[in-house]
């Protein structure tokens, strides 16, 4: 390799798990003396970590490997994620130099390494990946602020009938104990007190590891092993991946955090019959009552998406209703988009002013159940991890335990440390 350090620029759309995989290659480059560039025009190499989750998702990941093509004509440019495992000739058509899809990121080195040396294009995508292990990448994420991403799992099994990511990402395949303990040791080590653990199903780790190993043997062995460690939080969890197992956990490890993450998706029993859920709105509700029981003040977020195809405008009543009872801190929104290869795309879609319509009205609920939410913790004093601060503003913001965003004046210097904040609608950050 040149002796002269190179520098790189990484770009990542979608999930948090995009985020881990972005940042555990830009540690791997950097353990090999790249250096981080502030903007794509002064990098000598340029990552795009694509997504493909929705059309509109696949439609920006493919303007943003153009634009950044466009803006740095010079670079090496990879691409790499869900949208470029679909659609690799057109990451390369887009002026891609490397593409990879969601499988042999581990290679992208070696390939980086290889194009400076002979400039020819490489194009690396399996046409399945429906039957591959657990891909270790050659270093741990680290990030920016206090909060660090561990991902613990990949792929997926359930093959909802609107979902394109069994297809992208392949098989549920779960990473070894051992390395995912060891990486949050290191992380702890180097001063992260929060760590979200992250997958692309993350409740269905352990289901492919010998024995009975699951996701609360999992937590119990990082709280073992990091003492230290402030705050665990989970991404997400099905309904029937709240166990009993878990649910112990919450009720006796304070360190997993007020805040869970559960997929709705419907608040209608015959839309979520036909979407392939496995649950329904009764299960969905009795389970929420068992968390509270345990965390009362449990911060309770979901995604639910409107306009699937078979959704009337009575079945989308009884999800207003529904996430009205359920009382949620929060709903993400997204309307439906027909993915290829999936049953929902063989179903009449409903007109896009109709969809848009249903979403103004769900996220209008979701900013009251929010107020509310918020509200009940007015004039406490909360707890606060800082975790980015604002030059211009002379403001730093973090979260609380339960997910409370939150902003008031302070100095970068607070960064990664914990503060009390009287909570109120003069520091609640959106």
């Amino acid at each position: 390799m040149n002796s002269t350090p190179l520098t790189l620029y990484a770009c990542t759309l979608g999930c948090k798990v995009n985020a881990y995989e972005t940042s555990a290659l830009v540690s791997a480059l950097k353990a090999k003396r790249y250096r981080e560039a502030d903007i794509a025009e002064n990098a000598d190499i340029i990552i795009v970590n694509t997504c493909s989750v929705t059309s509109r998702a696949g439609q920006k990941s493919r303007q943003h490997v153009s634009s950044l093509r466009k803006r740095n004509g010079d670079a090496v440019l990879l691409v790499m994620g869900c949208y470029s495992q679909a659609y690799a000739a057109d990451c390369s058509k887009a002026g891609a130099d490397i593409v990879l899809g969601t499988a042999n990121r581990s290679k992208a080195i070696s390939y980086i390494e290889a194009f400076l040396e002979n400039h020819t294009p490489i194009v690396d995508v399996k046409p399945s990946v429906r039957k591959e292990g657990y891909e270790e990448l050659e270093e741990s994420a680290y990030c920016e602020n206090a909060r660090a991403y561990l991902k613990v799992q990949d792929g997926c099994d359930a093959f909802c009938s609107y979902c394109y990511i069994p297809t992208l990402r392949g098989n549920s395949r779960s990473r070894e104990p051992r390395a995912v303990i060891e990486e949050a040791k290191s992380l702890v080590e180097r001063g992260y007190h929060e760590i979200v653990i992250t997958g692309i199903h993350t409740g269905m780790y352990g289901k492919d590891l010998p024995g009975e190993y699951t996701l609360s043997d999992l937590l119990s062995g990082i709280i073992a092993k990091c003492p230290s460690l402030k705050r665990i939080r989970i991404s997400s969890l099905e309904e029937n991946e709240v166990d009993g197992a878990f649910l112990d956990l919450l009720r006796t490890q304070k360190v997993i955090v007020d805040h869970l993450h559960m997929p709705l998706q419907s608040g209608s029993d015959k839309v979520l019959k036909d979407m392939r859920r496995r649950y329904d709105t009764e299960a969905f509700l009795a389970k929420l009552d068992q968390v509270r029981e345990i965390r009362p003040e449990i911060a309770i977020t979901t995604d639910v998406i409107v306009g699937f195809p078979t959704e009337t405008e009575e079945e989308f009543q009884n999800t207003l209703a529904f996430c009205e009872k359920a009382r949620f801190a929060e709903i993400h929104v997204f309307p439906f988009s027909a993915r290829p290869n999936t049953y929902a795309a063989t179903l009449k879609d409903l007109p896009g002013d109709v969809k848009k319509e249903r979403v103004h009205r769900l996220l209008a609920l979701s900013k009251k159940l929010r107020k509310e939410y918020e509200e009940k913790f007015y004039g406490r004093e909360l707890e606060v991890l800082f975790e980015e601060y604002d030059p211009k503003s002379h403001t730093i913001q973090g979260h609380t335990p339960n997910y409370l965003l939150v902003r008031v004046k302070g100095e970068e210097s607070q960064r990664g440390t914990f503060g009390f904040v009287t909570y109120d609608s003069s520091v609640a950050s959106d």
